[in-house]
């Protein structure tokens, strides 16, 4: 039983790992077998025509990225390509900040009947849940890269979490791994062999630290959970009655 378990959970990680694996292993071997295709100088002349719209045209289609299906992560790193680490991060992170948008009015939308079907009874909790950490939850979603963070903004959107906290706490949690990849992908496109080894590194090591403050962040949450409804139920009780009182106006009647 341990060790089916056991290899279940190995399953479960390669499969939350392959949409990384793909966007690394795509333009690596792109950049092997065409190194023309993803040559910085090559692709700024290829953009040129755009003139100042080249950016906004890649945060637009950031921003609908959701609908495409694609993992983020490449988006993010043809950004470093195209734009730079800095620019390109900064651009990253505004088109995520417009899929967030997006997932979350798709949501609210036709979400919140599925939802209720799904949850059952524990729909209010949740919902409760979602509105008080809105930020933490969109935190926890982007922080680390193998967790479908669509799948946990459009849950937590159609449970009733409000935009704003949600929206921040997944650009809050982007910031890492999104500068990594732009990091990577602009490396890679100046042919910079030990700078995209470094990057790739740091990819690993941000993807390690993620699954631990995720399961942390987790952990703290449902303790707090558990702890809120116990303390409003303790001060719903009504307080016993003193004995001495009770003994002490018996005596002054008396």
């Amino acid at each position: 039983m341990h060790e089916h378990t056991k290899g279940g959970k190995l399953k479960l990680g390669l499969k939350l790992l392959a949409p990384l694996c793909i966007s690394v292993g795509l333009l690596v071997t792109l950049r092997i077998l065409g190194p023309e295709y993803l040559d910085q100088q090559h692709l700024s002349g290829l953009l040129r025509p755009l003139g100042h719209w080249a950016p906004l045209a890649f945060v637009l289609l950031l921003g609908a990225r959701p609908v495409t299906l694609l993992p983020g992560q490449l988006f993010a790193a043809v950004g470093g390509i195209l734009f730079g680490t800095l620019m390109g991060t900064v651009y990253a992170l505004t088109g995520s900040l417009l899929a967030t948008a997006l997932i979350h009015l798709l949501s609210r939308r036709f979400g919140r009947g599925p939802m209720k079907r799904l949850a059952g009874h524990r729909h209010e909790g949740i919902r409760r849940a979602t509105r008080r950490h809105g930020f933490q939850v969109g935190l926890l979603a982007c922080l680390n890269s193998i967790i479908p963070a669509d799948v946990m903004l459009a849950a937590a959107s159609a449970a009733g979490a409000r935009f704003w906290p949600l929206a921040l706490g997944a650009v809050v949690g982007s910031v890492p791994g999104t500068l990594l990849t732009t990091f990577f992908g602009s490396s890679l496109s100046q042919g910079k062999t030990w700078t995209t080894v470094a990057s790739v590194a740091g990819l690993l090591l941000s993807l390690t630290l993620g699954i631990f403050l995720g399961r942390r962040l987790v952990r703290e949450l449902s303790i707090q959970e558990e702890v809120e409804p116990s303390a409003r139920e303790a001060a719903k009780a009504p307080s016993p009655r003193p004995v001495l009182s009770s003994e002490l106006s018996r005596g002054v009647g008396a």
